[in-house]
């Protein structure tokens, strides 16, 4: 790979990696909130704390599978055209 390719790399693993967060964040936040006040309860515990807690953890794992099958890529951050060259 390049250069330019790694930096581009990097960049669309890091955006991806934020979008992850966010998702995360959105989903623990939202079902914290939306549904605190129903009163629904599963198991003894409320709802939005299962959905909220337990879920976001569920979906982190999900989304990190899926970055380290599709975006991530296994690559040196050593420039390779330098090989040749004597220091």
């Amino acid at each position: 790979m390049t250069r330019e390719e790694k930096e581009r790399q990097i960049k669309k693993e890091a955006r991806a990696t934020a979008i992850l967060f966010a998702i995360c964040f959105i989903w623990h936040v939202g079902f914290g909130y939306l549904l605190s006040g129903s009163g629904i309860k599963l198991f003894g515990l409320p709802l939005w704390w299962i959905l909220s807690t337990p879920g976001v953890f569920v979906v982190a794992v999900v989304g990190v599978i899926y970055l380290l099958k599709k975006v991530f890529v296994n690559f040196s951050l050593d420039d390779d055209d330098e090989t040749g060259k004597e220091a």
